[in-house]
């Protein structure tokens, strides 16, 4: 009776560490498909963006540089969900109005048509650039993005799935900008924590700060989670955050699909938009005189 009763003990003791080592296995990573899958659905869920339709995106930013000095600039951003195109970017400080509409850039500065054949292509390349971390985890599925690695790491004592993300070398509208980017996903509740871009040294003496995106305050638009406030942080070549930074003010509308030709179609009259230069025709070989 006794024997039995002590084999029953080591019995359930061997079961509960057997349990309690389960418990502990940390948990598989996922695919990179499924991370990006479920950190859209914890936003709302990439169809829900999707319907969205046409987003407004008014933006107040105060960027600090490194000596101290304040600027405050005002932008206005507008995309076909999921973006970044069709789109349309307004600086009234600058007094620019650009667009695409997905066959190319057109821009309108001091009220003047942009006659640079560049145009067509720096546009989208804006948008981009300004909507990519403002409109995560959703811009991970933009053509051209591409998750190379997802690998379990820790952000101040909290787990988090590490994304390593690459897009193209003209993706975004300067070579200042990395091309790889660190995403971190909280990976309970696959909420985006932080996004980084590092340090860039382009040589000859041509650097740029890394940066650091972090978001606070949620605000929901028809059952899809943004962010009212943006911070961007510089870092420097060793990704040690230095005191230059930005915080962005963020204030979203939904506008009728019906504005969209309003919004992104080129105004600009077809005899004043740039024209490549003409053709010239082949020049004949030269004819060698008959010896």
């Amino acid at each position: 009776m006794g024997y039995q009763w002590r084999s029953s003990v080591i019995l359930g003791f061997g079961l509960v560490v057997a349990a309690l080592a389960v418990a502990q296995e940390p948990p598989a990573i996922p695919t990179s498909e499924e991370v990006v899958r479920r950190a859209c659905d914890a936003a709302g869920g990439l169809k829900a963006f999707t319907d969205l339709g046409i987003v407004g995106l008014a933006t107040r930013s105060e960027e600090v540089s490194q000596e101290g000095s304040i600027t405050t600039t005002l932008q206005n951003n507008y995309f076909l969900a999921p973006g970044p195109i069709p789109g349309r970017y307004e600086n009234p400080d600058k007094k620019v109005v650009a667009g695409d509409d997905g066959s190319g850039g057109w821009a309108v500065i001091n009220e003047k048509p942009d006659t640079r054949l560049s145009t067509a292509r720096i546009v989208k390349r804006q948008l981009t650039t300004s909507l990519f971390p403002t409109l995560l985890p959703f811009s991970l599925t933009w053509d051209g993005v591409e998750v190379q690695e997802v690998k379990a790491a820790q952000l101040k004592g909290h787990p988090v799935w590490q994304l390593t993300v690459s897009v193209p070398r003209m993706f975004f509208s300067t070579p200042q900008i990395a091309t790889t980017w660190t995403i971190l996903i909280d990976s309970t509740s696959f909420a985006v924590v932080r996004a980084e871009s590092p340090f860039t040294d382009l040589g000859k003496g041509v650097t740029a700060d890394g940066m650091r995106f972090t978001w606070r305050e949620p605000v929901e638009v028809k059952d899809v989670t943004f962010y009212k406030e943006q911070k961007l942080t510089g870092l420097d070549e060793a990704g040690v955050e230095k005191t230059h930074s930005r915080v962005d003010r963020l204030q979203y509308h939904v506008i009728p699909i019906s504005e969209a030709k309003k919004l992104f179609a080129n105004p600009i009259p077809l005899e004043l938009r740039p024209k490549p230069p003409a053709m010239q025709p082949p020049h004949p070989p030269a004819t060698q005189p008959n010896g």
